[in-house]
């Protein structure tokens, strides 16, 4: 048997900064390690910057008529 802690949220997306940042820091408390929990940060920098080149990749694309051609 595993046991596992499992936290559920529901999110307001008119209020989405606040609302992820309050579910970051509840699952930063649920997670003792210190090293654990900088390493959850350093995990969602990434997908953040990933999701921001996303963005920026498909805002030139729409620039662009949206067939990659400048």
């Amino acid at each position: 048997m595993k046991i596992r802690q499992l936290l559920e949220c529901t999110i307001d997306v008119a209020q989405p900064v606040a609302e992820i940042s309050a579910v970051i820091s509840a699952v930063l408390h649920a997670i003792p390690d210190v090293d654990q929990r900088a390493e959850v940060l350093r995990k969602i920098d990434d997908e953040i910057v990933n999701a921001l080149i996303a963005l920026e990749e498909s805002k030139e694309a729409a620039a662009d008529g949206g067939d990659g051609s400048a």
